[in-house]
């Protein structure tokens, strides 16, 4: 039987296979965001004590999410979600050269064609500025060659941006790899290129201490590690200068204008070095139901073709698989009256679209992007 992680409800009751999607809230974070939903309201630009008291909690939360990258505080920003962090990291980066001198049209942004909404309906708005981007080739699993890369690497290239898990097929990018290459490119030519990593489906599975993957920037978003939902981090490399895209107020070194979700803040603070303390043994869990799984699928329904890549290679809560000439959407709606939640893709790229943007960019297979189902489960299945 299949359990539900975290839940007060029986696990007869409802079986929850979309964590790709949405965590459950963890109690300890509950308990830590407690006091700022009620007791500490103020705002944290004030200077009277209330206000304080809420400014000390975001800079004690800065400190524990510095610890727990491994990064310096003054490298963490709070946003409202890992597609803001994204936005920022990207634009803020692109607007800050421009701000700088160069003309966009220098410019040139490398991504991938299965990255998560949040980077790709960017692309549009970024020609429109004048900006070259340009896609690197995955292969079949999504995976990042090196020799795709380079290949297309030039001197105009600033910013390279990618996932470090994609949300759909589950395939782990080589990140410190890939980074490498990058940097050494860079140097060879004289250029500076920076590197952005969306690391939202990584906490809970991976690990996410900035010096082992050598990006200069990353996103995560709370909510997808059992944290409160509208509450990103960005980390942004000392060496990195970015221009706000809000106008507002001077929160976060004036990079962000809002006023701060303090609550939210300490809860994805909490949940983010919870879900980093124990990732490893909590991975083994995972993986163990992962290759159960997988074996049971070829037994029961032969037809099935896995998407993304397998083995390690692939994180370990995941499983993506297309039954060709099956309404997939329809199928989750049954399985959701059977009292089991799964997806078909991102709930990012939204219901009634069709097709697994990841899944044809990596198969070059329409009727396999038209057919796919996610199953995505937290620790305490079995």
């Amino acid at each position: 039987m299949i359990c539900h992680m975290f839940a007060p409800m029986s696990p007869k009751e409802r079986i929850y296979l979309d964590f790709a999607a949405a965590t459950p809230l963890l109690p300890a974070v509950l308990s830590a965001m407690q006091p700022y939903l009620s007791e500490v309201f103020g705002n944290p630009s004030a200077i009277h004590q209330e206000g304080q008291r809420a400014r000390g909690a975001i800079s004690d939360a800065r400190l524990a999410v510095a610890r727990t990258l491994k990064s310096r505080p003054e490298e963490i920003y709070f946003t409202g979600s890992g597609t803001e962090s994204n936005n920022l990291a990207i634009l803020g980066y692109l607007e800050s050269l421009h701000f700088g001198g160069r003309a966009y049209e220098t410019m040139e942004v490398i991504t991938t064609a299965i990255e998560h909404p949040s980077i790709l309906e960017l692309i549009p708005r970024l020609k429109t500025k004048g900006v070259k981007v340009r896609q690197v080739e995955v292969g079949e699993t999504g995976l990042i060659e090196s020799a795709s890369l380079l290949s297309v690497l030039t001197t105009d290239t600033v910013l390279v941006a990618f996932a470090y898990v994609n949300s759909e097929i589950g395939t782990i990018q080589p990140v410190l790899r890939l980074a490498k290459l990058i940097k050494e490119f860079a140097s060879a030519h004289k250029t500076t290129i920076k590197v952005h990593l969306d690391a939202a489906q990584a906490p809970l599975w991976l690990p996410c201490q900035v010096a082992k993957l050598g990006v200069d920037m990353m996103a995560l978003d709370a909510g997808k590690c059992g944290g409160p939902k509208g509450v990103g981090i960005l980390y942004i490399n000392h060496s990195v200068s970015l221009s706000p895209i809000l106008s507002g107020g001077g929160q976060e070194k004036g990079l962000r204008a809002g006023t701060e979700n303090v609550a939210g803040i300490v809860g994805a603070a909490t949940a983010l070095a919870l879900a980093q303390t124990a990732y490893e043994e909590r991975a083994l869990k995972a993986r163990a139901v992962q290759e159960a799984t997988i074996a049971l699928l070829a037994e029961i329904i032969p037809q099935a073709e896995l998407n993304g890549a397998a083995g390690p290679a692939r994180v370990c809560n995941n499983l993506n698989f297309s039954l060709a000439n099956i309404d997939t959407e329809y199928a989750v709606v049954w399985l959701d009256r059977a009292g089991i939640a799964a997806s078909t893709k991102s709930a990012c790229a939204g219901a009634g679209s069709g097709l697994s943007h990841v899944v044809l960019a990596c198969t070059k297979d329409e009727a396999r992007a038209k057919s796919t189902i996610r199953f995505s489960w937290g620790e305490e299945v079995t």
